[in-house]
């Protein structure tokens, strides 16, 4: 999908559940995103309906019970809602907001702060690297990946296939990157000067470490 950034999201329906003074735009970002800002995000910058908000005095008791009552979703429910809410489902955003969404996604980063600290990989990702990358998302996946370089790590430890080659899975996200890129290399059992090639690339390499810089280099 278009992937919005899980904070700018969160933006988004917490100044609405908070009843914050705002105005909420809505902008293609150069990558083709969509994205969320409280000021205007670009040329083609837009006013999300229904949910501009100001520092009124809260309705009397009459008004608020009138206002239909949602009740608290499972995960599973809160992730289906967060999904359609990333795909430009306003409704979802607003019964996401009001089922307990907020809460459960702080918790959920934090579960995952705690099992990236701990070593997990994809973890790291989820919690740092979710839509973009920035400097602290390389620093934690470089450190919890087993095998990574400067601009690479490997998310997959390796499959055997039928040739007796391996195919390994490689993440590229150099520096300045502003998202990651997945590459296959495939290196072959017999040692050589080419043994570690990519599907379309021009050159091949001895080791798998080398044809992963060179290729998480490459434009």
């Amino acid at each position: 999908m278009g992937i919005l950034r899980r904070s700018l999201l969160a933006l988004v329906a917490l100044h609405v559940w908070a009843g914050v003074d705002a105005h909420i735009y809505t902008c293609t970002a150069k990558d083709g995103t969509r994205i969320f800002s409280d000021s205007k995000c670009g040329p083609d910058a837009k006013l999300v309906p229904n949910i501009t908000t100001s520092n009124k005095p809260p309705p009397k008791p009459a008004a608020a019970a009138s206002r239909p009552k949602v009740e608290p979703k499972s995960t599973a429910e809160l992730d289906a809602l967060l999904k359609r809410c990333n795909d430009g489902d306003m409704t979802a955003c607003n019964t996401w907001t009001r089922a307990g969404g907020p809460n459960s996604l702080r918790e959920k980063e934090a579960a995952a702060e705690k099992a990236c600290e701990a070593g997990s990989l994809a973890d790291c990702e989820y919690r740092y690297c979710a839509g973009s990358v920035n400097d602290e998302c390389r620093a934690r996946v470089l450190q919890a990946a087993k095998v990574a370089g400067d601009n690479w790590y490997l998310r997959d430890t390796g499959a055997s296939q039928p040739d007796g080659s391996t195919r390994y899975d490689v993440r590229c996200i150099p520096a300045g990157a502003r998202a990651m890129r997945d590459v296959a290399v495939t290196c072959s059992g017999t040692a050589g000067p080419n043994r570690c090639s990519s599907p379309g690339a021009s050159a091949a390499y001895a080791r798998l470490d080398l044809a992963a810089a060179a290729l998480c280099t490459a434009k």
